[in-house]
């Protein structure tokens, strides 16, 4: 029999690996995110903060290039960007509310969106598994974290190693590098699985957003309140986001102060108790997809 009216080829190229299957799922979902104007939107809102850092950096070597007597004098009023390991942690830490606004929009458009409308059992019934789904999705939100705090951070770490009077800048601060790296990673990870267990059960838009909204917005406002009238700093913990900022700066080597030390350990297992409690959540919400073959 003869296959030449059909046109029809044979697969003559070298097949890929299957955990390569991961980033497809990763490339759409993120691709599907920054179709939406809103997205760009708070992108934009996001670089403001950049820009202004950017600014000040290009400001300063400017400053110190033409006038070297001033150059201590504007280190003082621009105590904020001095190139150490506290800029770079200070403004991952401020891109904050940003980056929780565009995961809270985008939760139910990678997660809810595929549960609640059949789209995960069109996944599985291709050549992949429940566990290439889930680390796609989680890398298309990890990408999204790095987009608004890790990239915009190395970005300024170059800029202030390349405007300095030689590359001695980049061979002494390596630590400051692997520090940007280490708290990238760690708000990668743990807001990823965060997300995606909570997109999984509050599948619509406006749940995840209230439910979203009360973990990052209510319940600081509730840790704050039970630390004064307690009088105890150990509620502050309930903050997640100032929990992951201790461990940030655990990952840059700059915790000085003997309270936030004593807070570094407890902060720690609560970050890895919601990264574990978080997987826990998840995991029967996928099983109990359907397979189509």
């Amino acid at each position: 029999m003869s296959f030449e009216p059909t046109r029809y080829r044979d697969w003559s190229g070298t097949l890929r690996p299957t955990w390569l299957a991961c980033w497809p799922i990763a490339r759409t979902g993120l691709l599907l995110v920054l179709r939406r104007k809103i997205f760009w939107g708070l992108l934009a809102l996001g670089l403001l903060n950049f820009l202004f850092v950017f600014a000040t950096i290009y400001l300063k070597a400017q400053v110190a290039a033409q006038n070297p007597a001033l150059s201590r004098f504007v280190n003082r009023v621009l105590s904020s960007v001095t190139g150490s390991g506290e800029t770079y942690r200070d403004f991952m830490f401020a891109q904050g509310t940003v980056t929780v606004l565009l995961l809270a929009l985008a939760g139910a458009m990678l997660v809810g969106d595929d549960l609640r409308q059949g789209g995960l059992a069109f996944y599985l019934s291709r050549r992949m598994t429940r566990f290439h789904y889930v680390v796609g999705k989680l890398l298309s939100i990890g990408l999204l974290v790095a987009l608004t705090t890790t990239v915009p951070a190395l970005i300024l770490f170059i800029e202030y190693g390349l405007l300095s009077n030689s590359t001695a800048y980049f061979r002494e601060n390596l630590g400051i590098l692997r520090g940007i790296l280490g708290y990238g990673l760690i708000l990668s990870v743990t807001l990823s699985l965060l997300l995606f267990a909570m997109a999984s059960w509050l599948r619509k838009t406006v749940p995840l957003v209230m439910g979203w909204t009360c973990l990052f917005v209510l319940v600081p406002a509730l840790a704050a309140l039970l630390r004064r009238v307690f009088d105890d700093r150990k509620w502050m913990l309930l903050m997640l986001w100032r929990d992951i900022r201790l461990l940030g700066t655990w990952c840059f080597g700059g915790i000085d102060s003997d309270r936030e030390q004593q807070l570094l350990a407890p902060a720690a297992v609560i970050v890895a108790v919601v990264c574990l409690l978080s997987i826990i959540a998840f995991i029967p919400r996928i099983r109990a997809a359907r397979v189509v073959q």
